[in-house]
C-alpha cells in the first residue's frame, strides 16, 4: 500500500469520525434541547395544574359564602315578609276599628233604606200609626246590624257605638241633631244579604209596609260620612 493511500484511508476514518461526532453532538443537543423543553412543559403543566387546583378551591369557598348569603338573605326576607304581613294586618284590624268607631268617611257595596210617612192613613184611624217613629227606625238598624252592615248613617248622621235614636214629635234626633222625614237609612255592606235580612218572611219590610212608606234599593257605591261629634259622650 502507498503512502498515498494511506493518507487517504486515515483521511477517510478521520472525516468519518468527526462526522459522527458532529451527528452525535447534534443529536445530543436536539435531546438536551427536547428534555429542557419537556421539562419547562412539565413545570408549566404543574404550575397550571396548581393553579386551576386553587381556583378550584377559591370558587368552592366563594360557592360556600354565595349558599350562606342566600341563607342569609332568605332569612331577612322571610322575616320582612311576616312583618308585612303583620303590618298589614295590623292596618286591616286599625281600619276595621276607625270603620267601627266611624271616625272616617267609607264607601263601598250596600243598599239604601227610605223611611216616609204613610199616605195612605185612613181618616178613622190613628195617625200616629202611619207615620215613622224613632223605633220603626231603630228596627231597620238592628236588622241591618245583625245582617253584618260594616257602617250605618241615618239622614247623614253615622252611627257609633254609643249613637241614640230619639224621637222628639214628628221628628227623630241622632247625634243630637234632629232631622224629619223621609228617613234615609244607608249602609256598607253586602247588598244582597242586607236586602235579605230585611226581605225575611215576618221581617222588618213586612212588618212595617202596612203603616210607613219603606222602599229598599241596593248600591254598587254607598257614601258615609264620618262621626262629628264626641264619641265619649252618650246621647240620651
Amino acid at each position: 500500500m502507498t503512502r498515498r493511500s494511506k493518507f487517504q484511508i486515515y483521511l477517510t476514518i478521520v472525516t468519518f469520525s468527526t462526522g459522527f461526532l458532529v451527528a452525535t453532538s447534534i443529536e445530543t443537543t436536539k435531546l438536551m434541547r427536547t428534555e429542557k423543553m419537556n421539562n419547562q412543559l412539565f413545570q408549566q403543566e404543574t404550575q397550571l395544574t396548581d393553579r386551576i387546583l386553587s381556583e378550584k378551591e377559591q370558587n368552592r369557598h366563594l360557592e360556600n359564602q354565595l349558599i350562606d348569603l342566600q341563607r342569609q338573605v332568605g332569612k331577612v326576607e322571610e322575616a320582612m315578609a311576616a312583618r308585612k304581613e303583620e303590618a298589614a294586618d295590623i292596618l286591616g284590624q286599625l281600619e276595621a276599628a276607625r270603620m267601627q268607631a266611624g271616625v272616617v268617611a267609607v264607601e263601598g257595596p250596600g243598599i239604601v233604606v227610605t223611611m216616609q210617612d204613610s199616605q195612605h192613613a185612613s181618616t178613622s184611624a190613628d195617625i200616629t200609626n202611619y207615620i215613622v217613629h224613632e223605633h220603626d227606625v231603630r228596627l231597620v238598624v238592628n236588622e241591618l246590624r245583625a245582617a253584618g252592615a260594616e257602617a250605618i248613617s241615618i239622614n247623614g248622621q253615622r252611627l257609633v257605638s254609643n249613637s241614640s235614636i230619639r224621637c222628639v214629635g214628628p221628628t227623630i234626633i241622632v247625634n243630637g241633631i234632629k232631622s224629619a222625614a223621609p228617613f234615609v237609612v244607608s249602609a256598607i255592606g253586602d247588598p244582597g244579604t242586607l236586602e235579605g235580612a230585611l226581605s225575611l218572611p215576618g221581617g222588618v219590610l213586612q212588618s212595617l209596609q202596612d203603616f210607613v212608606q219603606i222602599d229598599v234599593a241596593k248600591h254598587a257605591t254607598v257614601q258615609l260620612p264620618a262621626f262629628v261629634g264626641d264619641a265619649k259622650s252618650k246621647h240620651s
